[in-house]
């Protein structure tokens, strides 16, 4: 039967041919093939997010051990940071008067204790004004947690003084 076609049928049918083994070998193989490449790619991308997000991580970790350590690393004695605040602003020379102190509060948590001390100071605005950033920028044992001004009306006097309210905070690490 092949011997009766000519070399023109016989080439289209040679064509034929191979593109049904072609399509069939597409089907099989080159399908799975192209289908798996696919997912390795997908398999590798995520792959190099997991490595990216683990040394993400350890950075991150890195990163909270050293802002923990310039947190907690100044662990004075709360009475000698209590001492040493109540040295600065006499030392400072300001016309000023130091009203209140109340005792070291201290908190607990399970990564650090937090020291506050509590002052009071009277005096004129300016006078207040300049000792309240003075401590903010030469004051390192402690930081300002919270300012306030306020004033009081002396009713036997009929005057109205101005009061500073500050609350000082330090941290210690727990081991």
């Amino acid at each position: 039967m092949f011997k009766n076609l000519t070399y023109k049928q016989k080439c289209i049918a040679v064509l034929i041919g191979f593109v049904l083994l072609l399509l069939a070998a597409y089907k099989k193989t080159i399908k799975r093939v192209v289908a798996a490449k696919i997912q390795l790619n997908h398999v590798e991308q995520q792959l190099l997010n997991t490595d990216n997000s683990i040394n993400e991580l350890y950075r991150l970790q890195d990163e909270v051990k050293v802002l923990d350590n310039v947190i907690g690393g100044n662990s004075l004695n709360p009475e000698l940071v209590q001492q040493s605040i109540l040295n600065f602003i006499t030392n400072k020379g300001v016309a000023a008067n130091i009203v209140k102190i109340e005792d070291v509060h201290t908190f607990s948590d399970k990564d650090f204790k937090v020291y506050t001390n509590q002052i009071e100071v009277e005096g004129a605005f300016s006078t207040l004004v300049e000792l309240l950033y003075d401590i903010e920028k030469e004051f390192k044992a402690s930081r300002i947690a919270s300012s306030s001004l306020y004033s009081k009306k002396k009713y036997r006097t009929n005057k109205t003084k101005l009061y500073l309210k500050l609350m000082l905070q330090n941290y210690e690490k727990n081991k």
